[in-house]
């Protein structure tokens, strides 16, 4: 979750066709690798797809399944003004809190968002 000062979130717009969440609103990153921790996930998920360093990360939520098994940390970052560029094809989206109830948001990141709103650390897919 990227965050600007003003209290907006970067969002990525799925393509129509896109594998996972098509035509939906999600975080930008990614899977871990062989190997990684969620916070070098995280650094390596940010280079590949805003060519961005995050400052600061700091987990804010775990999304576990229906089985209560683990499927996803969440990391909150601040956003502190560098220039990104998203990778072809994906369109970038800036959304205010208070908007996200009326976007269309993959179920996953309804949930996490919901979560860190909320004041909670975990979330339920």
């Amino acid at each position: 979750m990227i965050e600007d000062v003003r209290g907006r979130l970067l969002l990525e717009l799925r393509a129509p066709d896109a594998r996972r969440a098509a035509a939906s609103l999600t975080c930008f990153g990614g899977g871990i690798e062989a190997g990684e921790s969620p916070e070098e996930a995280l650094i390596r998920e940010m280079r590949e797809e805003l060519a961005w360093k995050p400052p600061t990360a700091a987990p804010c939520c775990d999304l576990h399944g229906s089985d209560g098994g683990w499927i996803a940390r969440f990391f909150r970052c601040p956003w502190d003004g560098a220039r990104i560029a998203c990778e072809p094809g994906v369109v970038p989206v800036w959304a205010p809190w208070p908007s996200l109830p009326g976007l269309p948001l993959s179920p996953w990141h309804r949930a996490v968002l919901s979560a860190v709103a909320d004041g909670r650390g975990e979330a339920m897919a």
